[in-house]
């Protein structure tokens, strides 16, 4: 073990580190001895002295405790930590977390988890609002592509030494970590694999004598079946597609696949802005079109999916949480009464996604951040306690062996599987993608609303985007 002197840290600290990471991971249990100051010695190739003053910092601290002749000890001491979560804003969702938080810590005797509860619509200020009073989490519940932001406030821990390997190494690069990176540095991994899809309402096709056979659809053939469903419920309160409109980030979001449609989107892959491009002015078009045509429902996320499920929309786009929900909602199986189906497609067969991945972050305020690592490598690695969790809120797992598991080929899963194989994450590592994002609905506002011309506009917003990311 060689001195990290770009860190400044000597290697008695450095070996202090390792100790806390074996005491968090359950390595050294509590109230089992240690290796010998000799053995540890040996195993880092460091010297016995070395080895005393990093176990001596250990029992300042409390984590270790000597006794007068014998072996150094791990303390019997429960260590908190605190876990900043929306997951408890249903009662499924309460529930769930709780029968995951007991595995973890029957797994982790050690520590112990107290549950900070927020809501998804106010996650964001909550967290930011913790964060600027000194009370941030151990560990952040969060949306991937917030992760630039708090990053660069110097909220977040880097966590490539933190996490375990194994668990880094077992994940998607480009649908997992790369919507976790600032600065190509990693502060966010995903808690499920999320990309969105085309949700269809089962009841309201078979009352319109609709079948759907292949999937993905053509933008053609969905734009036919909505107006079969429209003049099979001339006089019903019946919406063909529910479009969140609420006036944050999540309205512009939630239009993405069908600029995908056209492989227009937001960003490059360098972080260029991309935003006037004929594809994007073609997904536009057609989404002004449709929307002039069509009844949709334009709401907030939760009255859309409370309505879905109450049988008055017939398309939705979601994640994979809306299995959660929506059995949350109507009290029966997911698969009784909707389908995921792959987003439309302009032309060709292949059906583009992005992914809004659920993630897990470590606070720099947190005291603890190797257990805050514990908690997340269980959450997302260890087969028992994730495939749990993924097995009820439907999303897919980071691990890219356990995605093959039997578990998850369900019609449910096998659908969000193949979305998957052409989703990527959005190119949100700017400290000011959310900044962007505000003038892309902006631009979405007064193409869909206001009628100005389209390649005027995503011109204008592009050049203001490109001056706000170069500033």
């Amino acid at each position: 073990m060689a001195e990290d002197k770009s860190r400044g840290h000597p290697l008695y600290t450095q070996l202090k580190e390792h100790l806390v990471k074996r005491i968090a991971r359950g390595v050294y249990k509590q109230g089992e001895p240690i290796p010998s100051e000799a053995e540890l010695a040996k195993e880092f190739g460091v010297s016995v002295f070395t080895v005393r003053q990093a176990v001596s910092l250990l029992v300042a601290e409390k984590m270790l405790i000597k006794r007068q002749g014998r072996r150094t000890y791990v303390a019997e001491r429960k260590t908190k930590l605190t876990f900043f979560t929306w997951l408890p804003e249903t009662r499924q969702g309460e529930k769930l977390l709780g029968d995951v938080l007991a595995m973890f810590e029957k797994k982790y005797p050690a520590l112990t988890v107290e549950c900070l509860p927020t809501t998804y619509s106010t996650a964001r200020r909550d967290l930011l609002q913790r964060i600027s009073t000194g009370n941030a989490p151990d560990v952040a519940h969060l949306v991937s592509h917030w992760t630039s932001f708090f990053a660069y406030m110097g909220a977040f821990e880097k966590l490539e030494e933190l996490l375990d390997k194994e668990n880094l190494e077992n994940r998607f690069y480009e649908k997992d970590l790369w919507g976790g990176l600032y600065r190509n540095r990693l502060y966010s991994v995903a808690w499920g694999l999320c990309p969105i899809a085309l949700i269809a309402n089962k009841n309201i096709l078979k009352q319109a004598g609709i079948t759907i056979g292949t999937s993905p659809l053509t933008l053609n053939a969905f734009w036919q079946i909505c107006q079969r469903i429209e003049s099979e419920f001339p006089r019903k309160q019946m919406y063909s597609y529910g479009l969140n409109l609420v006036g944050d980030e999540t309205d512009f979001l939630r239009i993405y696949s069908f600029l995908q449609a056209f492989n227009g989107g937001f960003a490059h892959t360098q972080g260029t802005v991309q935003f006037n491009s004929r594809q994007n002015a073609a997904g536009f078009a057609w989404l002004k079109n449709f929307i002039r045509q069509f009844r949709v429902l334009f709401a907030e996320m939760d009255t859309i999916q409370q309505r879905f499920a109450r049988g008055e929309i017939a398309f939705i786009s979601d994640g994979p949480w809306i299995k959660h929900i929506l059995e949350h909602l109507t009290g029966e199986a997911f698969d009784k009464n909707f389908d995921v189906l792959l987003n439309p497609v302009h032309t060709g067969t292949v059906s583009y996604s992005w992914n809004y991945n659920h993630a897990l972050a470590i606070c720099s305020q947190s005291p603890y951040t190797y257990h805050a690592a514990t908690l997340i490598d269980a959450l997302t690695n260890d087969s028992d306690i994730s495939n749990y969790y993924y097995s009820k809120v439907g999303h897919l797992p980071v691990n890219q062996t356990q995605l093959n598991a039997p578990q998850y080929n369900s019609d449910f899963h096998r659908m969000y599987k193949q979305q998957l194989i052409h989703a990527t994450c959005i190119n949100a590592q700017n400290m000011m993608f959310e900044k962007a994002i505000d003038f892309c609905i902006d631009s979405m506002k007064r193409i869909l609303f206001e009628g100005v011309d389209i390649e005027t506009e995503l011109d204008e917003k592009e050049y203001i985007v490109n001056m706000l990311y170069s500033g």
